[in-house]
């Protein structure tokens, strides 16, 4: 029947049949849906162009000419440890795909992005220019060479460290390790406005704020070329090998593990205010101090494929990966928070729930 209404169509005076944008608009999707990742031609496009640009326009207005590797690769923003290159995920190259991730995995803003950006230049400028090393970067931030670890216990009223990526959900992040101190700090600095009257009642993390200025600004520590260009370990997105379609999970219909993993998902976390079936429980607190769950399963998405795959010894990764996608799908539906003050705790109930699924999914045991 489509294809006997589509011979209907109008015809161009050239005999090719004219189809509505819908129906091109739905053929286009439907063949990217079904393309691999690492078929597809990828570069930053709309937004995320103009993002790039503009972190890139103002770190050249603070007088670093050097410029990080950014490219396009796999999951969240990072930076490979001691060197420059900036991974940016892939699904925001373009509009398209930018709207894919915002319907089926989480929401990222404009304003995000570039947060992210300036976020992970300051941690390529650090390694660049091999301000870690610095007596005084260690006397000001802490010793680089700290143990690093995914959970940490952060004093939530400290007014010793700036608040950045607090406004994309990263509650505290820079009391994770002296090297998220500098970048969030080195982040307030690159977006400039008024963090002098923001912070002059915050002692310490002024004193932070001033030290950039001093030697990126005025000093020129980052001018030039610097001694460290290290590109470091890359993971870029022409390495993935599933669909879009596989990497989204989407056109599967609901099933019955999935209405199983939401019940669970909604024993761990709370919904935001304001959404349908959210308890209503300190409201005004977990509006100020609550992250997206999505993004708290993927900032400990390594940790738990480790974990969960050394636990179960038939465990293949990529099905874990998967799996937690699906998590993370039914988290932005259904509009799921966690508390900052329950962190750890959501963190070992969701290794929990989630070693029991992949356990499930392996050996039927329901």
């Amino acid at each position: 029947m489509a294809v006997a209404a589509l011979r209907t169509r109008q015809r161009s005076s050239r005999g090719v049949p004219v189809l509505p944008t819908t129906v091109l608009r739905e053929v286009g999707q439907q063949k990217l849906l079904a393309t691999r990742i690492c078929d597809l031609e990828l570069r930053p496009q709309g937004t995320l162009a103009e993002c790039v640009e503009q972190v890139i326009g103002e770190l050249r207005a603070k007088g670093i000419t050097f410029v990080p590797a950014f490219y396009l690769g796999d999951d969240d923003f990072w930076t490979a440890d001691r060197a420059v290159s900036v991974n940016i995920p892939w699904y925001l190259a373009n509009p398209e795909l930018w709207g894919l991730v915002n319907d089926h995995l989480f929401e990222y803003t404009r304003e995000e992005v570039l947060m992210y950006l300036r976020h992970e230049a300051g941690h390529a400028i650090n390694y660049a220019f091999e301000l870690w090393r610095r007596r005084d970067w260690t006397q000001t931030f802490g010793d680089f060479r700290r143990p690093y670890r995914d959970v940490y216990n952060p004093n939530p009223w400290s007014r010793d460290y700036v608040r950045y990526l607090h406004r994309a959900g990263m509650y505290h992040y820079a009391q994770k390790h002296p090297d998220e101190d500098w970048a969030e700090t080195f982040a307030v600095w690159l977006e400039g406005g008024p963090w002098r009257r923001r912070y002059r009642d915050w002692q310490v993390a002024f004193a932070k704020l001033e030290y950039v200025d001093r030697i990126v600004g005025i000093e020129g520590a980052c001018r030039g070329n610097p001694p460290n260009v290290r590109l470091g370990l890359r993971v870029p997105y022409t390495e993935l090998k599933e669909t879009v379609a596989e990497y989204f999970d989407i056109g599967d219909a609901l099933d019955q593990d999935i209405l199983e993993y939401r019940k669970d998902l909604l024993e761990i976390f709370e919904r935001r205010p304001g959404q349908r079936g959210a308890s209503g429980r300190g409201l005004s607190a977990l509006t100020a101090n609550a992250q997206s769950a999505a993004r708290f399963i993927q900032q400990h998405q390594n940790m738990l494929v480790d974990r969960i795959s050394r636990w179960i010894a038939d465990s293949d990764k990529r099905v874990i990966v998967r799996f937690l996608r699906q998590l993370q799908a039914l988290c932005t539906a259904e509009h799921m928070v966690v508390r900052d003050s329950e962190r750890t705790e959501k963190l070992v109930e969701l290794t929990v729930v989630a070693t029991w699924h992949v356990v499930d999914g392996i050996y039927r045991l329901s």
